[in-house]
Order: structure tokens, then C-alpha cells, then sequence
């Protein structure tokens, strides 16, 4: 069994899981799908109450779309503020009237991020168990540093992890190669030293495998991986299954 100095973690649906039942509810076209693009409209109708749902909807689906091609081909983060900077000048809104929305905003859409948030004991577990024999650090994609610290914190977690690398504060997104790098740097450890760990083949096998580090494929759904790629060295279907491997 290989010996390694750290152990990287993803975030989302690696150490914390996302109770989508707890995002609201709107009708689209007839559809009803769960989104916060409610909530965040009956705020910036007390800034613009003549805009209509409808045309709030599309333009933010819009600004959403060209920023997610932006954001895929390049991989670098653009923060969760720059969408609804973009979505209020799309809508005509003066930039004072528009700030204060735009904080409004933030908080309402970001509240519900954190809110839906679940953190099984077993994960917990996990860190406990590895944190005397291992360094311990976490690269999360993610738009808002802010609201991916506070996740932590409320679940007891950012104790355990050091470095914490959130995409929006440092700029890189997996699966580029520099978010790994920069992560294996700041805890002294060659990218050959690390085991990182995450659910997401694309982003998180790829993504470690390109900079020479060890992957963990946390797939509880057990997906077919992509043959093409580079192969995780270890999968996973429980968390607690890494203490098999470590």
C-alpha cells in the first residue's frame, strides 16, 4: 500500500452533501424546477418592482449561460458577484440603486447554499480518524469563498483542513492543473505525496492525475468512468471506505 504525507478533499458531495429539497420552488414554462431565482427576484423587485419575473428569469439564465462557457473553457472562477452585477446592468438598473440589490441578492442566494447543506457523521469521522497521521487540506470549486467557509464552520469541519482552497479565492478551478499544484505547495508536499479525493470524474480524477497525484473516486453512484481518461488508483462508494485504504 502506498504511504502518502496529505490527503486532499473536494467539498461538495465529498464531505458536505447538498439536501436539494430545501432550495424553493418556481414554475417555468410550466415546469416546476428548484432554484433561488424566486427568492432573489423579490428582491430586486423592491429595487424594480416594474420588471417581471419573466424578464428577470431570462436575463439572469442568460448572463448564467454565457459566464458557465466562460467559466468551462478557461476554468478560472468568476465570483457568484459578478452574475448579478451583470444581470442588474442587463436590466437597466442605476449602479447605486443596483449595489445595495446586489448584496441583497448575495445573501438571499448564498443563505439557501449554506441551509441545504448535510454533513453525515461518518465524514466527520473520516477527518478525525486521518488527522494525527495525515496533513489535511481541501480544493473546492465553488463562487463564493465566503459562503464555502461558513459551510465548514457550521459543520465543525475547517478545524480539521489546512490549506482551504476555495476557487473563487484563487482564482483556479479544477481541473486545472495549477489549483492542484498551488494546494500541494501550500501544505510542503509533492503532488506525488497527495491522495486527493473528491466525486466528480471530470474534475477531481482528471484533474489530480494531471499533476502526478494519486486519486480517490468518491462515486456513490458507480458511474462508468470514462475510459479515455486517466483511471482513479482507488473507488469509493463511502466515505469511511477511505479508512480502508489510509
Amino acid at each position: 500500500m502506498k504511504t502518502y504525507k496529505a490527503v486532499i478533499f473536494d467539498l461538495f458531495d465529498t464531505l458536505v452533501d447538498f439536501d436539494r429539497t430545501q432550495i424553493p420552488t418556481v414554475t417555468i414554462d410550466g415546469r416546476e424546477i428548484r432554484s433561488t431565482a424566486g427568492e432573489t427576484y423579490k428582491v430586486l423587485a423592491q429595487h424594480a418592482p416594474h420588471t417581471t419575473f419573466a424578464t428577470y428569469y431570462q436575463a439572469l439564465s442568460a448572463v448564467t449561460k454565457e459566464l458557465l462557457a466562460i467559466r468551462e473553457r478557461d476554468h478560472l472562477e468568476i465570483p457568484a458577484r459578478r452574475r448579478y452585477e451583470m444581470l442588474c446592468d442587463r436590466l437597466g438598473m442605476p449602479p447605486d440603486a443596483a449595489e445595495h440589490c446586489i448584496d441583497s441578492m448575495l445573501a438571499t442566494h448564498h443563505r439557501y447554499m449554506h441551509d441545504c447543506t448535510v454533513c453525515p457523521p461518518e465524514r466527520t469521522q473520516v477527518l478525525e480518524s486521518l488527522k494525527a497521521r495525515y496533513a489535511l487540506g481541501l480544493l473546492s470549486n465553488f463562487d463564493s469563498a465566503e459562503t464555502g467557509l461558513k459551510i465548514l464552520a457550521t459543520h465543525g469541519l475547517q478545524p480539521y483542513l489546512s490549506p482551504i482552497h476555495i476557487s473563487e479565492a484563487i482564482g483556479y478551478r479544477k481541473p486545472r492543473r495549477e489549483a492542484f499544484l498551488h494546494t500541494a505547495e501550500a501544505m510542503s508536499v509533492a503532488p506525488q505525496e497527495v491522495l486527493f479525493i473528491g466525486d466528480t470524474f471530470a474534475l477531481d480524477v482528471v484533474g489530480a492525475k494531471s499533476v502526478g497525484m494519486d486519486a480517490a473516486w468518491f462515486d456513490r453512484r458507480e458511474t462508468p468512468p470514462t475510459l479515455d481518461k486517466p483511471q482513479p488508483d482507488y473507488t469509493i462508494t463511502r466515505l469511511i471506505d477511505l479508512l480502508e485504504i489510509l
